[in-house]
């Protein structure tokens, strides 16, 4: 195994699940879903959309917990193959989130976006589609990185990419939500979170770096320890921070 791998890679997605030590690829795991749907009440017949699914950890924890029937959608083909696997009793399908709307026309009653957005190049195209995909009246949360300003100027690198492609931008994102359907209903800034998150997250790196090298080499260890490094460094810093977005689906 090489290190030639992206974090949004099966690859990656399988190491911060081990390092996570659940099919987690979100900022938080469990605290985090706890977190941005504190405002949720718990439905268990609501039909409810995981966007950007990846191994399914967030899809059963949600159902699990009692937020609804979950449909967990991500673009990569072999994520979607071991969600599958881990989570029989959940539907899980392997496609675009531009192309749900066309599939799910008014159907979901929720959809919940962690740590998605930010991989999307197109937000208004993305987010027009789910809200195609969602009724009226729907409720549409969003986990994810925020620039506050001038992150893309000093972005982290990832293999002659930006690592984190694509954040929200603070006061944009709303417009965005607006012209594609949406009515924001709530925003909480959980910067400070994210930098105890990605902290614990480092430590763990450090403590599984066996396991990564088996997965991924000691090249692959040092590429991974040192993108997350970085990314704590900036979230200390104030260059990129995080937030909840709670949005409506307008009639």
């Amino acid at each position: 195994m090489t290190a030639s791998f992206t974090m949004n890679s099966h690859l990656g997605k399988r190491i911060l699940a081990l390092v996570r030590e659940g099919n987690y690829a979100h900022a938080g795991e469990e605290e985090a879903i706890e977190l941005a749907l504190a405002d949720l009440p718990r439905d268990g017949e609501r039909a409810l959309l995981d966007a950007g699914c990846g191994r399914g950890g967030t899809a059963d924890y949600m159902q699990k917990n009692g937020w609804g029937r979950v449909t967990g959608v991500d673009i990569e083909p072999d994520s979607i193959r071991e969600a599958e696997r881990a989570y029989p009793d959940i539907r899980f399908e392997a496609g675009d989130i531009a192309d749900l709307g066309q599939r799910y026309a008014g159907y979901f009653d929720a959809v919940t976006m962690f740590n998605v957005l930010y991989a999307i190049p197109d937000h208004a195209r993305a987010l027009a589609a789910l809200a195609e995909a969602a009724r009226p009246g729907a409720t549409l949360v969003i986990f994810d990185y925020e620039d506050p300003g001038g992150y893309a100027d000093h972005a982290i690198m990832e293999g002659g990419a930006g690592f984190l492609a694509n954040p929200m931008v603070a006061g944009r994102i709303a417009d965005i939500l607006d012209h594609t359907g949406w009515s924001v209903t709530g925003r909480c800034d959980i910067t400070d979170a994210y930098v105890g998150w990605y902290r614990r997250l480092v430590d763990r790196i450090r403590t599984r770096r066996a396991d990564i090298e088996a997965l991924a080499q000691a090249e692959g260890y040092e590429r991974v320890l040192g993108l997350y490094s970085q990314l704590l460094g900036v979230l200390r810093e104030g260059r990129l921070g995080g937030a909840i977005i709670r949005a409506e689906r307008r009639a």
